[in-house]
């Protein structure tokens, strides 16, 4: 790993526009892992995914939330909007699950202790 060991944590509007910034970041935190090039890639189009799932119209005031927690073992990204219910993540068999499960190691549904669920990603390091 390379100098990066802090969680990074990012709140921006609650809007399509906002996702090209988590990708932005995601992929500068990522490049700074020991994770190729091509897993960097996978993990900017699994969090578009689960932040276009997340987004929900007429979330006025709402923020995009997202917590970047790298360590020894990959990079563990948590996803959410904070100020506003959200869509239902019960369902997993769409094409945004299929294509977050198939680009990362895991993709799940956490209870947040605020009230609300968030989507959690695992995109482990493998020595290159």
């Amino acid at each position: 790993m390379d100098d990066i060991d802090a969680k990074v944590s990012l709140s921006l509007p609650a809007d399509p526009g906002s996702i090209s910034v988590v990708r932005a970041v995601v992929a500068s935190v990522a490049s700074k892992l020991d994770l190729s090039y091509d897993s960097v890639d996978d993990l900017r189009i699994a969090v578009a995914e689960a932040a276009a799932m997340l987004l929900s119209p007429g979330a006025a005031g709402a923020r995009l939330c997202v917590d970047l927690d790298p360590g020894d073992a990959g990079l563990r990204l948590t996803i959410w909007v904070e100020g506003s219910p959200g869509p239902d993540l019960s369902d997993r068999d769409g094409l945004a699950w299929r294509v977050m499960e198939g680009l990362t190691d895991e993709a799940v549904v956490r209870e947040r202790d605020g009230g609300g669920s968030a989507i959690e990603l695992l995109l482990r390091a493998v020595p290159q």
